[in-house]
């Protein structure tokens, strides 16, 4: 692998007249808006690249989105795979897997949107070295230390070969066209298969990082490689840090990484694009090189959507004034064999620690693992999630509590699964941040029967405490379930 693009680096020229004349309007715009110019980005983070943004605190309002939003639902319908997103100005861009054209780019005044597809190519020129056609998983950073313009890391096919690789290219705009550097790909190891999905990562302290995927599916792995400070070159020799593991379908990809709750969290891909057992999961490393070590269950999945979405992947992180947003595809329509249609989805994302957690999607939290006092006692039930449950809660006023997060301010459902072996319906107060008990009703179970219960209560953005007291009857508690 080379350390830097052989022979001399050159950009290419400017895209199409029209996209030329949109990203000069664009540009014209930009200097009548505060904070947006040619070589500021006038905004936050990168899609992808974890720069060093502060997510915004507990308590934050509800962020705006456009009418008709559902983090369960497309907010760009067309096809629009391996989505990145990034704010400059008041304007958020997105940018997408060829579909048409080698870049699609559109542009919303929300997160949420309504998006629109702006006109011409966002990469109206590939390198020498690259084939049109299988332009893949954009990654933008916006300008920063080191880089006076917008920086786009795209995969790419080697013409002749059956490999793909990463360039790298540049603009004064964030619509684009942005001009490849020549002289060969950024990274190529062709030993590995190729790699794709590259994904910006910033350090505290401003040194640069790429992340990717090699792309030989029996050594299929993301890898981190420190870049030049303008980003255009490596400095240093890849590590591999995350490979393939047990719970991981098929492979690994599409990483995203960042500093969380005091932790290097890296979200990625495991499976096939093109299945519903796409997923998104993520792991956890206290330094930048690892070890990471991966959280069991998903953050993204068709199941966890209940079906509404399918196969959800390809996530990046946007974080702005209302806090992080996870930006990522899922199937619209199946073509047969490899082929599929990927829409773009948008949904808060909060942390509980550094595990992430996703509007649209019920987090797990295990009653064994709450404050109980003398109220209850953890025992084994095979049957239980995780095999333990809480029994018995029968003492009248006994009260555990537990510490649950949301993303966003807003109505949330609690299921609380159950069983009440007592022989007599029992009932119990769930209780949010000290005040709004709400009834929970527990109906008789078999023996070897657990039911669920939910109600819907009113949560702030970040850490709230749920407490469920006991009024009479008597029950056992396997886990809470928040979404």
């Amino acid at each position: 692998m080379n350390s830097r693009p052989t022979g001399p680096v050159v950009p290419l020229v400017a895209g199409a007249a029209i996209t030329g004349l949109i990203a000069l309007l664009i540009l014209l715009a930009g200097s009548l808006v505060p904070g947006l110019r040619a070589g500021s980005s006038g905004g936050t983070a990168p899609a992808r690249g974890a720069a060093p943004v502060t997510p915004a605190p507990a308590g934050t309002a509800t962020p705006v989105t456009a009418p008709g939003y559902s983090p369960a639902e497309p907010v760009i319908r067309d096809s629009f795979a391996d989505p990145a997103v990034i704010k400059a100005g008041n304007t958020y861009y997105a940018y997408g897997t060829n579909a048409g054209v080698n870049m699609p780019v559109e542009s919303a005044p929300t997160v949420t949107g309504p998006w629109e597809r702006l006109p011409g190519d966002g990469l109206a020129h590939l390198p020498s070295w690259a084939a049109e056609g299988r332009t893949w998983a954009p990654e933008v950073v916006p300008p920063g230390p080191g880089n006076g313009g917008y920086l786009l890391y795209f995969s790419a096919r080697v013409k002749n070969r059956d490999l793909q690789c990463i360039g790298v290219a540049t603009s004064a705009s964030p619509a684009g066209p942005f001009a490849a550097l020549e002289g060969g790909p950024l990274v190529c190891p062709a030993e590995l298969g190729g790699a794709i999905d590259a994904s910006s990562f910033i350090e505290r302290d401003g040194t640069r990082y790429l992340l990717y995927k090699t792309d030989a599916r029996t050594t299929a792995a993301i890898y981190l490689v420190r870049l030049s400070p303008d980003g255009l070159y490596l400095a240093g020799p890849p590590t591999e840090i995350m490979g393939r593991g047990g719970n991981d379908p098929v492979l690994v990809e599409s990483p995203a990484l960042v500093h969380r709750g005091g932790k290097y969290v890296l979200l990625y891909s495991a499976g096939w694009y093109f299945e519903t057992n796409y997923q998104t999961r993520y792991a956890v490393a206290s330094s930048l090189a690892g070890p990471y070590v991966k959280a069991p269950d998903p953050v993204q999945s068709t199941d966890g959507y209940d079906g509404k979405v399918k196969g959800p992947g390809g996530a990046s992180i946007v974080t702005d004034a209302a806090g992080d947003h996870l930006v990522f595809h899922g199937i619209l329509e199946f073509h047969g064999d490899s082929q599929v249609t990927r829409g773009m989805y948008v949904a808060s994302l909060g942390w509980d620690g550094p595990r992430p957690v996703l509007r649209g999607v019920p987090v797990r939290y295990e009653a064994e693992n709450a404050r109980i006092g003398t109220c209850a006692t953890v025992v084994g039930r095979p049957r239980a999630s995780a095999g333990k449950a809480l029994a018995p809660l029968a003492q009248g006023g006994c009260q555990i509590e537990l510490d649950a997060a949301a993303p966003e301010t807003g109505r949330y459902t609690v299921q609380i699964r159950y069983a009440n072996r007592s022989g007599r319906p029992g009932t119990q107060q769930l209780i949010v941040n000290g005040r709004a008990a709400v009834p929970v009703n527990l109906r008789t179970t078999g023996e070897d029967e657990w039911a669920s219960a939910k109600v819907e209560v009113d949560l702030v953005s970040g850490q709230n405490v749920l407490a469920l007291r006991q009024v009479t009857g008597a029950g056992q508690l396997d886990y809470f379930e928040v979404g």
